[in-house]
Order: structure tokens, then sequence, then C-alpha cells
């Protein structure tokens, strides 16, 4: 009898201790792995851009090197569709240069850069006023500003005000090319490269 009611007593207290187990910390094989946690990056919302917001590429595709004199690069893309132009972004970098970028989805078109002593507007030959101390022209061919039922995309003079570039301005829209004039801080070397949907200038500042 001393037995059996020993028996019991043991029986109870492992009982009872089990469940004041549930209070204690969860074991390793129950508790969320810390690793997968850290690993697992948030999820991130999506913001646009600032007009004047240029993400700087990884890498290059092509770039011409660092010079004042002017620049041709031959792109023959099947037409139609010609190229569009739809917006134009600009920004400071910290590397010692301004870039402006001209969005182009799908293929590129040729383009040319050089410094111009004044600027002008395509067909009309109207001399174009705008801030800078010198002239880059950028001409894109085949290219067109506007969609086709003629609404521009991207038109006018916009002033800038970095350092290097002070200004941009949609001088051409004509039988194929458009010209860009951009107002720069004096003559400084530039360059000019291409990804899969822009092309941009960089200018030393």
């Amino acid at each position: 009898m001393k037995g059996t009611n020993a028996l019991i007593v043991l029986t109870a207290l492992a009982v009872a201790s089990g469940c004041a187990g549930g209070s204690s910390p969860p074991t390793a094989s129950s508790a969320p792995s810390p690793t997968t946690a850290a690993s697992t990056p948030p999820t991130a919302t999506a913001t646009p851009l600032p007009t004047s917001a240029v993400p700087a590429p990884a890498s290059d595709r092509s770039a011409t090197a660092w010079a004042t004199t002017p620049v041709a690069v031959t792109h023959r893309p099947p037409v139609p569709p010609v190229p569009v132009i739809t917006g134009i972004r600009y920004a400071a970098h910290k590397d010692g240069f301004d870039r402006i970028v001209p969005y182009i989805p799908g293929a590129l078109p040729g383009y040319s850069a050089r410094y111009v002593t004044e600027v002008r507007r395509d067909g009309s030959d109207e001399p174009v006023s705008m801030p800078g101390e010198a002239f880059l022209l950028i001409v894109l061919h085949p290219a067109q500003a506007h969609r086709d039922d003629g609404t521009p995309t991207v038109t006018g003079l916009h002033r800038v005000g970095l350092a290097g570039i002070k200004a941009y301005a949609i001088v051409g829209d004509y039988e194929g090319h458009v010209s860009i004039a951009v107002g720069v801080n004096g003559v400084r070397k530039y360059h000019v490269g291409e990804l899969a949907d822009r092309i941009y200038i960089d200018v030393a500042v």
C-alpha cells in the first residue's frame, strides 16, 4: 500500500512539472529562426522618382571619352516605329559632373553632340535665348518628341540651375530629328553614354 501511495505521489509531481513548463522559453525547434528572419528583406514600397532624380547606371553599355570635341554615334533602329523621347531628367553627381538623361523606350536612335556658339530652332532658324555661358547641342536621329497623334512628349525651355548644367531646351522635333540644347557653365569636358532605354550626357563641373 505504501508503495502504491508513493507511485501516485511521483506521478502527480511529474504532471505538475509538465504544466509549469508552458511558461518556459520555447525550445530551439519551436522558436522562429533568427537567421531566416534577418535574411528576409522587408517589402519595398515603390516610390516614383522626382523629375530631377537620375539613377546612376551600374555599368555602361558604351560611353565616349571625356572631351570638348564633337561626338557622333550611329544606330539604325528599324522604323516604324520611330523611337520616342518620353521624358528628360537631370541630376548633380558627387563625382564631379552633372547628368542629363533623355529616356527612350525601345531601340535607341543614333546621336551626336557638339558645342555651338548660339542656339537656333530647327526649321525656322530663329535664335533661342537660354541660360548658359556655352551650349551643347545634342541631336537624336531617327527620333521624335511627340506621339503619333502629334501631342508633344517633351517640349520647351527648362531651367535646371545645377553647377554645370543651367538649362535645357527642345529646339527641334523635325523630320525624324530631335535637337536638345543644353546650356552649361562654360566649355566643359563631357561624355555621352547609353543604357537599355536612355542616352545620358555627363558634363564636368
